[in-house]
């Protein structure tokens, strides 16, 4: 007998593993364009005979995680089997990532973060994919360099609280004006709060950015 004719009585490697990789695309968001799936080897040894029926797939109760999952591969023609076939997966996206080693309380700014293509299935607490999700906020806990930051790292730092002085900062045509008043609200750096001026009484939004000063909103 030929190794063509063999060849044809056992259903092959490729097409298992392709019903498998099928099986998890399937499953996938619309917007997991970064993720690549590769289903694992199978035994060289390995012969089954070829399915007189298309291959059937499913995902056995309890076998997953984020980055690997198990999918059962089984023919239901005349001659039955069943197979399970280890596949990876890969999500790579734009994450914000530590740009040096970050002391616990440390106030995050541009210069701390940079953003970076990494694997996020494995992440399992979460990553950050914006710098207004980090900037101005406290480092809870030590963070070495090039670590993704996730949102359990960080605690939101008031920059101004209610009640509090703040200078707001009020641009004129080409004339910067400061002008003292009080915050309505708490907020961090970069988020808009509620402040009244103190001189006219009137109630503006304006914008966080630095401890106690704001940027009147135009």
């Amino acid at each position: 007998m030929t190794a063509t004719a063999l060849a044809s009585e056992y259903q092959s490697h490729d097409s298992i593993q392709d019903a498998a990789k099928d099986h998890v695309m399937d499953t996938l968001d619309d917007d997991a364009t970064g993720v690549t799936v590769t289903p694992g080897r199978l035994d060289s040894r390995l012969r089954l005979a070829q399915c007189n029926q298309a291959l059937d797939t499913f995902t056995p109760y309890g076998r997953k995680n984020s980055y690997r999952v198990t999918v059962g591969v089984r023919c239901n023609g005349s001659t039955s089997w069943t197979l399970f076939v280890p596949v990876t997966l890969t999500d790579e996206r734009m994450v914000i990532v530590a740009n040096r080693q970050l002391p616990r309380g440390t106030l995050v700014t541009a210069d701390d973060i940079k953003i970076e293509r990494r694997d996020v299935a494995r992440l399992h607490k979460g990553y950050l994919t914006h710098a207004n999700q980090v900037l101005g906020k406290k480092i809870k806990r030590s963070v070495q360099n090039s670590t993704v930051l996730n949102p359990s790292q960080l605690t939101v730092q008031h920059a101004v609280k209610k009640g509090s002085q703040v200078t707001i900062l009020a641009q004129i045509g080409s004339l910067q004006v400061r002008m003292s008043g009080k915050a309505l609200g708490n907020g961090a750096i970069g988020e808009r709060i509620k402040v009244e001026n103190s001189s006219s009484s009137r109630q503006i939004e304006a914008t966080i950015v630095s401890p106690g000063i704001v940027q009147a909103s135009t």
